[in-house]
């Protein structure tokens, strides 16, 4: 018997979901697909709202070199090859669902803002083409030639990322959720408790049992997984969605090679994030950068998202020791980039009890990666 698509009361399911945005329903979709009687707790979804920007990307980010050099290169060929999955899963899903969302696989630019960055995305374009991930470094005079681009040092375009309308793909998971059978309890979750043989969540509505449950979210989640406070930070990212000046020429999807700014760009404008830490953002930096692109300063429109995102800019991902519970999150302000991978990771580690999140980016991996 299927629930309703909206409880009236708590009750107990299968799996509850508990978070918002894409992390939560590419979740209870994925386990909802497979039999479970799946409920989503949190935010009613006519407030949902996408953080961030819609890109989907192969990596976290940073210079390919950088991230090896890290943790391993076969680590980050493991990072790499999740995000694959990841455009995958999400192809398969817009396909199956007669949907593009926007999508355009169009690729995507790591932009150096100082030589020694773009010299690490230099030796990043040889590892990565050598690990199987096409892409290409343009030097500050190939940026200039392509787009308005003065002043930056050199980019690597990762020929297999792509970019998405957040809002729509949000809305397009939301209905399939919903006429999937998925069930969504409105109201703050206040605590989730995770035993041997269960978890119960306090929510404002009243209780909620479950034979397990996954966190999913590109939102807070330290507060209810204490465990994990360790491995998150804060992240009060700032937003300015503006407009090209007239005849600038900008790539579409473009994230700093130092982890702090990423933007989109499409017919209704620009949205430019602010994508760093929120302790060492300081006010005003994200209109700082904006000064350095062809885009109108007057009647920019601002404002902050919270959130969080890991300390070493990887999610957290997979089933927690000894408890039918699993997460999803760290995401920070690129959610997109892997919650599409993370639903299935997550769905086998609680229906199944074998997690198949690789190593580096597991919720348990050692605190000297994080």
């Amino acid at each position: 018997m299927r629930l309703p698509a909206i409880l009236r009361r708590p009750v107990d399911v299968d799996v509850a979901v508990v978070g918002s945005g894409l992390p939560a329903l590419a979740a209870a979709l994925e386990l909802s697909r497979r039999g479970a009687r799946v409920a989503v707790l949190g935010r009613a979804p006519a407030e949902e709202r996408p953080r961030g920007l819609g890109l989907a990307l192969l990596g976290p980010g940073q210079p390919y070199a950088r991230v090896a050099r890290t943790i391993g290169r076969a680590e980050a060929r493991l990072v790499w090859a999740a995000g694959c999955e990841n455009h995958l899963r999400l192809r398969a899903l817009l396909d199956e669902a007669r949907r593009d969302c926007g999508y355009a696989p169009r690729g995507s630019f790591l932009l150096a803002s100082v030589r020694s960055e773009a010299e690490e995305l230099a030796e990043s374009e040889d590892m990565l083409r050598d690990d199987g991930f096409p892409g290409e470094f343009l030097d500050h005079y190939m940026l200039e030639t392509r787009f308005d681009l003065p002043g930056f040092p050199g980019a690597y375009w990762a020929a297999e990322d792509a970019e998405v309308d957040a809002s729509l793909l949000l809305g397009v998971l939301g209905e399939w959720a919903r006429a999937s059978g998925v069930a969504f309890s409105i109201g703050r979750v206040r605590a989730v408790v995770a035993g041997v043989s269960g978890v119960s969540i306090e929510t404002d509505e009243g209780p909620v049992g479950a034979g397990a449950a996954v966190v999913a979210t590109d939102g807070e989640v330290a507060e209810l997984v204490p465990e994990l406070q360790p491995a998150l930070r804060p992240a009060a990212a700032s937003r300015l969605r503006t407009r090209l000046l007239a005849g600038a020429v900008l790539p579409t999807a473009v994230r700093t090679a130092d982890g702090r700014v990423a933007w989109q760009a499409g017919p209704g404008g620009i949205l430019l994030s602010g994508v760093g830490r929120a302790e060492v953002e300081t006010e005003g930096s994200l209109e700082a950068f904006a000064t350095r692109i062809p885009v109108e300063a007057a009647g920019a429109a601002r404002w902050k998202e919270g959130g969080e995102v890991s300390a070493d800019g990887l999610p957290l991902v997979g089933r927690l020791p000894g408890r039918p519970l699993a997460v999803a999150c760290g995401f920070g302000a690129l959610s997109l980039g892997l919650a599409f991978a993370a639903a299935r990771w997550t769905a086998d580690a609680v229906l199944s009890g074998a997690d198949p999140t690789p190593d580096p980016l597991r919720a348990t991996r050692p605190p000297a990666l994080v």
